[in-house]
């Protein structure tokens, strides 16, 4: 009776070590099928836009008979100018430049009786990031400037380094500052009409 019962451990001891053997290969095996694999990303570039257009304002004042400066704005009875975006995905970092131009105001009331070139200024632009993410700034800004030159247009803000610009980017008027309009002593009374163009231009520079 004893030799039996002692065969039936020693079977059951063996099987226990079997098991114990055949979980250790298996981990082993999970470690060396173990790989590594890369991955990539390919980014598109989009196109330079002015992503929110300049609303022009309007003037708005009483001749005096003296020259007068009326600024746009609704103490004055006008309306004043908004700001505009510029965004740029393109991703190239070779930057861009804004360039504001505006017609001579003409009278609509009586013919031939505009303003001279030179009455409308444009003021000093401040402009921020719209998105924290954006590159520098654009680092050159141009002073308050007319605009209704009869010729060509002044180039209010401009990137001065490659890289700036890559983003979007909100320009409005200065703190304290507005758009002018400058009439003489003998202006005549009536509607004037000017047109102003805001003009987006990529730079050639190289990246």
């Amino acid at each position: 009776m004893n030799t039996r019962t002692e065969r039936k451990r020693t079977g059951m001891r063996l099987l226990v070590a079997a098991a114990v053997v055949s979980l250790t290969m298996a981990l082993s095996a999970g470690v060396a099928f173990a790989g590594d694999d890369g991955t990539s990303a390919v980014l598109t570039g989009g196109e330079l836009n002015i992503s929110t257009e300049l609303a022009a304002g309007t003037f708005a004042g009483t001749l005096t008979g003296a020259a007068t400066t009326l600024d746009a704005d609704v103490a004055g009875g006008g309306t004043v100018f908004s700001g505009f975006s510029i965004n740029d995905p393109r991703g190239t970092g070779v930057g861009w430049d804004v360039t504001m131009q505006a017609t001579v105001f003409d009278n609509a009331t009586v013919a031939g009786k505009d303003l001279v070139a030179n009455s409308l200024t444009m003021p000093l632009l401040a402009v921020a990031k719209a998105d924290a993410g954006s590159s520098d700034v654009p680092g050159t800004l141009h002073a308050a400037a007319t605009i209704d030159t009869g010729v060509a247009g002044v180039v209010m803000a401009a990137c001065s380094a490659n890289g700036q610009g890559m983003g979007t980017y909100d320009f409005t008027a200065a703190a304290d500052a507005s758009w002018e309009l400058a009439l003489t002593a003998d202006e005549y009374a009536g509607t004037y009409n000017s047109t102003v163009t805001t003009t987006l231009a990529t730079l050639a520079l190289a990246p």
